[in-house]
């Protein structure tokens, strides 16, 4: 079967559908990329142009799984272990020790890793929790990570990476939290593992499993447009506590965007209690 490709009609119409869904915005310089990561699903149709998948996915009742597909296509990033690893250090050597001193008996500390993609943020946020604070303290803290595109939702669970997403992690942190299971396969170890709950959740809504001590959301901000970052950033200050913190990525700046989120210094962000 030969899928036509994409015109400039259907490619408004994905991008609108996609901007609606995910509040992502594809440039008109991306439409090769749009046609290459849906060619599969148009083959796995048997759709001959990208309009017919389009109306499939909107108009019939039985297209509306697809949906999902059609986001996790469109959403994938990619990432590695200890990215920007200077902010992950902030955040478990002065971030963690400061909000654990404000905790009440029995309270927990809360993380939210958020658009996790395949697992390594809040993986390495675990790893360096490990190395770098005591036990006690360790089980005061919950890890929550979240995610629209179920594929990477997946991976992250099953916790395989090729050597790509390790290229950060040194030997001795490669031998204490991997298991080589092949020569292009390691997984994460059972201990880390266990300290994340992973959940599927769209940025454009409310997350209401809140509230949470430090938010981070960090290179994802980069594909929205300013509606829908500023949606998206009044979900994100209702999910954090009074005194608690936001993390974003460096290419991000909250300039131009209406917040009450008080700076602190670049990418990091506090509610005032």
């Amino acid at each position: 079967m030969n899928v036509h490709s994409v015109t400039d009609a259907e490619f408004r119409l994905i991008q609108k559908l996609i901007y609606e869904m995910a509040g992502v915005y594809i440039k008109e310089h991306k439409k090769t990329m749009v046609a290459n990561r849906l060619r599969k699903r148009l083959e796995n149709y048997g759709f001959e142009s990208y309009k017919k998948y389009y109306d499939f996915i909107t108009r019939t009742s039985e297209g509306r799984n697809e949906l999902i597909e059609f986001v996790n296509c469109l959403t994938t990033n990619e990432t590695f272990f200890f990215r920007h690893g200077e902010q992950l250090d902030l955040l478990v050597e002065k971030l963690i020790p400061e909000r654990l001193q404000t905790l009440k008996p029995k309270e927990k500390l809360r993380i939210w890793s958020a658009a996790c993609s395949s697992g390594e943020e809040p993986y390495s946020i675990a790893i360096l929790m490990h190395q770098k604070l005591k036990q006690a303290l360790i089980q005061k803290i919950e890890i929550h990570a979240s995610d629209i595109n179920m594929e990477v939702l997946d991976k992250a669970q099953k916790g395989i990476y090729k050597p790509y997403a390790l290229q950060k992690v040194n030997e001795f942190y490669k031998r204490t939290y991997f298991r080589q299971l092949s020569e292009d396969k390691f997984q994460i170890s059972n201990q880390v593992q266990s300290m994340v709950h992973f959940f599927r959740h769209n940025l454009l809504n409310h997350h209401s499993q809140g509230p949470f001590d430090i938010v981070l959301c960090r290179n994802v901000m980069i594909y929205f447009d300013q509606d829908s970052k500023t949606r998206v950033l009044s979900h994100l200050f209702k999910s954090i506590k009074p005194g608690g913190f936001l993390i974003t990525g460096y290419a991000e700046s909250l300039f131009r965007v209406q917040t009450t989120l008080k700076y602190i210094q670049p990418t990091l962000y506090q509610k005032e209690s």
